[in-house]
């Protein structure tokens, strides 16, 4: 299935919601959870990444960062987006 990101679907809707307000639905509805790492670039500083949850897997995918190695980027599935965005308005 086709992917993209948060930020294109959401213009491609016409949303009227970031991505940060989107995000934060996502993690409260426990489709996307926040992870961190330790920074490549500072020793002892930790990195915060989203990804999605087992529960969030079925709206799309993590897929690996190329510039950050151990962090991923969620990308949701274009043909499920509908009911995604369906979520997001309903636990506004």
């Amino acid at each position: 299935m086709k992917t993209d990101s948060m930020t294109n679907l959401l213009k491609q809707h016409h949303a009227e919601i970031s991505v940060v307000k989107a995000n934060k639905l996502l993690v409260a509805l426990g489709l996307l959870e926040e992870k961190e790492r330790p920074s490549s670039k500072y020793e002892g500083k930790i990195k915060k990444y989203k990804a999605l949850t087992e529960k969030g897997l079925v709206y799309g995918v993590n897929t690996e960062n190329p510039s950050s190695p151990g962090q991923t980027t969620p990308h949701y599935y274009v043909e499920k987006f509908n009911e995604l965005f369906s979520l997001i308005q309903k636990a506004q």
